[in-house]
């Protein structure tokens, strides 16, 4: 039987396609490696939103052909997707796919694998354009793992529509694309019939769910329709865009049980002639207005963000001023990237380069202040009653687990009468470090 490995680097769009791919791999008849075993069959799943994500695949893509001697090596994903040519040039590399061939994964990878069965090697290509003329995607098909068994990551959406100057993401991944409401309602309720106790939905562009197919309000109208399943689960969004939360989603998010009190929603900067640079589609004041308007519903919200330091043009002054923005809104959680050029992108030529130094500077700054406001929040939880799911088994010798909020907290919990599943209604106690103390009511 043929081992297989998957390694994947990015978002939770390409981790759900990692599952796919494994899924595919296995219905083939291969069996995934386990430990330190090498494999007849690598897939590597690259990310390009970095010059050193890029960097990062490049060492992963080598890894895997020096660890894996006479592997049939694939390698898809965004990298794979914008710059193939710099993949197939790595020594060892046998084919690229595209992210649009991820969908017909499973056929195109049987193909590879018959020459492979009978002691062959495949020749080393890059899909022609007509590579997939006769072959059907399944638009039913269902993922059936999830990468845990407390958190089920469902993808309802992918591709980009924004023009966001400094973003490489729409070129990788194309068009918005939605999946069909009744597949992800399908998928969903597949998921809790097994006993997952939290479904995230994800996507590239998850606020645009549905304007492929001309809909209104179409992420509002699948939450709603999602919320009628049966069983005890909850829902969390990914990453959505500031200027998608509409007030029925804010409605949705603060007042319905079934779905986290937790957005995360990209900011990107603090200051209004950077976010213009950026051609980000609204201002700080619109921003904040958001912000407070979600704290002033619910409290107790999770709500995170993005901030990019050291675009083109950002001075002393305009970072400052982000600084100052941040510490002045109740954000709880945040990723800080160091700006990356993207070659084929609008900020790309931009005046004004950032020294690598000062954005390492300023990222190393805004990140202590973002973590203050993270501990900040969390001073506020002792005493409160939370939802959380259980992210791990008990842990020896002192027999802790850890949980996972609905505002997206980490906590330990003592498990006294062993594993815990499903949802929990625990009391924080206290914390330490980043994690809650919390014991189960």
């Amino acid at each position: 039987m043929l081992q297989y490995s998957v390694k994947t680097l990015g978002c939770k769009v390409n981790q759900v396609d990692s599952l796919y791919i494994a899924e595919a791999l296995e219905e083939l008849g291969l069996q995934r490696v386990t430990g330190g075993e090498p494999a007849e069959v690598c897939i590597i799943n690259t990310c390009t939103v970095t010059a050193r994500t890029d960097t990062q695949c490049r060492q992963m893509i080598r890894r895997a052909v020096r660890d894996n001697p006479g592997a049939h090596v694939i390698v898809t994903g965004c990298y794979a997707e914008v710059d193939p040519a710099a993949v197939m040039a790595i020594p060892g590399v046998s084919r690229v796919l595209g992210n649009q061939e991820k969908r017909f994964a499973k056929e195109i990878l049987a193909r590879d694998l018959i020459p492979i069965q009978d002691g062959q090697t495949p020749e080393k290509r890059t899909p022609s354009p007509d590579e997939n003329e006769g072959i059907h995607g399944d638009t039913e098909r269902l993922v059936h793992g999830s990468g845990g068994r407390s958190r089920a990551f469902v993808r309802v959406q992918d591709g980009c529509h924004a023009a966001c100057a400094y973003c490489i993401v729409p070129v990788a991944r194309g068009p918005v694309k939605s999946e069909d409401p009744v597949q992800v309602v399908k998928q969903v309720r597949m998921f809790t019939d097994l006993g997952f106790p939290e479904i995230v939905l994800s996507g590239i562009h998850l606020g645009a769910y549905g304007l492929d197919r001309h809909e209104k309000q179409g992420l509002v109208n699948l939450l709603r329709r999602l919320i009628r399943i049966s069983g005890e689960f909850r829902i969390r969004l990914s990453s959505i865009e500031p200027m998608e939360v509409c007030g029925e989603l804010i409605d949705l998010v603060t007042e319905e049980e079934k779905i986290c009190n937790h957005l995360h929603i990209p900011l990107q900067s603090g200051d209004d002639s950077i976010l213009g640079r950026m051609r980000r589609p609204y201002t700080t004041v619109q921003f904040a207005e958001l912000v407070l308007e979600l704290r002033e519903k619910e409290p107790l919200m999770g709500i995170g963000t993005d901030l990019i330091v050291g675009l083109h043009g950002e001075t002393d002054e305009s970072f400052d001023q982000t600084c100052e923005y941040v510490d002045s809104l109740p954000l709880t959680h945040f990723h800080i990237f160091p700006y990356s050029i993207r070659p084929g992108t609008e900020a790309a030529t931009m005046e004004g380069q950032v020294e690598s130094a000062v954005k390492k500077d300023r990222s190393a700054r805004l990140r202590v202040r973002c973590q203050n406001k993270k501990e900040k929040f969390m001073h506020q939880m002792p005493g409160t009653m939370l939802q959380a799911v259980p992210i791990s088994s008990p842990d020896s010798p002192d027999r802790s687990c850890r949980v996972l909020t609905s505002n997206y907290l980490e906590g330990i919990m003592t498990c006294t009468s062993g594993a815990h599943s499903g949802i929990i209604s625990v009391k924080v106690s206290g914390f330490s470090g980043d994690k809650l103390l919390v014991n189960k009511v």
